[in-house]
């Protein structure tokens, strides 16, 4: 199942008195990925390198740059954090002032991963819900039953309408599908 992320996350570090503050956020399109990096660009003018990772699921768009580090030291593993965790639907922005001290290759992309993983970790990653509606009818002589089973299978119940029958608006997570469908005491349709 694929992850989200909830808020956005933010995390620093220090190497080698290089500074590296990673900034993520959840998107839906390019667009509002290219923002966000802008809006990072603009608050860090000061900075060395801003470097950038993003992938949006609709038209599996991935894009990364490094930003003037050299080549495959940056924007890669950053990429890549967010890729092994199964993220989708991201931007991350690592910025970095540098302090005087080269990191090398292998330095760099351990700063780099560190800064981006920690502000995925700082978002706090999420497994994504996905929500059925239905509408479901059951007589009165039923009604406590299938309140109760709604209740153990985590139905929640949005309207209650009251006519010869009882009609319910209802709404539950997808993979809690199964026992719901299996009603005996109700008939539904899905919304």
């Amino acid at each position: 199942m694929p992850l989200i992320l909830p808020k956005n996350g933010i995390f620093e570090l220090e190497e080698k008195r290089s500074r590296f503050i990673g900034r993520c956020a959840a998107i839906e399109t390019e667009a509002v990925a290219k923002e966000f990096i802008s809006d990072v660009r603009a608050s860090e003018k000061g900075a060395n390198h801003n470097v950038f990772a993003y992938s949006v699921t609709e038209g599996n768009i991935i894009r990364f740059n490094d930003d003037g580090e050299p080549s495959g030291t940056a924007g890669m593993p950053v990429l890549s954090v967010f890729d092994r965790t199964g993220v989708i639907n991201w931007v991350c922005v690592v910025t970095r002032y540098f302090g005087g001290t080269l990191l090398g290759a292998g330095g760099l992309v351990r700063a780099y991963t560190k800064a981006a993983k920690g502000a995925m970790n700082d978002a706090g990653p999420t497994q994504q819900l996905f929500y059925l509606h239905y509408k479901v009818t059951c007589d009165y002589s039923q009604f406590d039953k299938v309140k109760y089973n709604f209740d153990k299978w985590g139905v929640e119940i949005l309207d209650t309408i009251f006519t010869e029958n009882i009609i319910l608006q209802v709404c539950l997570q997808d993979e809690l599908a199964g026992p719901f469908l299996d009603g005996e005491f109700y008939t539904r349709e899905k919304t």
